[in-house]
């Protein structure tokens, strides 16, 4: 059979726009098991916070305990998939809960984008808006936690090592 040339594009477009989203599973099926692969105990280059992850509910979770020095509290974060993104709920010390996605990831980076919120006391009241992990191997990696008040937005940085 004979195809016009304009026929083969479109046919090649269609096949890539089918593509699309397994190779978005792809990079999400990736940037998950990184996830999983922090189950242990991990300590902050500071030397006074710590965190702790746990997989949970039968592999379909990631719990992450988060112990860090006053005025700050015990915070918990739970990872999850959600189709083909993940999803990162945050219980924050400030009494909010951020829900935020990652809509695409890798082995060595996911970057979570503030969603939506419970609990916010005020509409310009402190809360985590994002939040982008990066895997520097088996024993290293970094957060970037960023904060937004009143419209300020401000970013602080943790780098953890597991404890062997």
């Amino acid at each position: 059979m004979r195809y016009h040339p304009s026929m083969k594009l479109t046919i090649l477009a269609f096949s890539f726009l089918l593509a699309l989203p397994a190779l978005a599973g792809e990079g999400v099926d990736a940037a998950w098991k990184s996830l999983q692969s922090l189950a242990g105990d991990w300590q902050g280059d500071s030397g006074k916070a710590s965190i702790t992850y746990t997989v949970v509910s039968d592999g379909t979770a990631v719990m992450e305990s988060m112990k860090t020095p006053a005025p700050h509290t015990d915070m918990v974060t739970m990872y999850h998939r959600d189709g083909a993104g993940l999803v990162a709920t945050h219980y924050c010390s400030m009494g909010n809960q951020p829900r935020m996605r990652a809509a695409d990831g890798d082995a060595k980076t996911i970057r979570f984008r503030f969603a939506d919120i419970t609990n916010l006391a005020k509409p310009d009241g402190g809360h985590i808006k994002d939040l982008t992990v990066t895997f520097q191997d088996a024993d290293h990696m970094t957060q970037e936690w960023t904060s937004v008040e009143k419209g300020k937005e401000q970013v602080e940085v943790f780098h953890w090592t597991r404890k062997k």
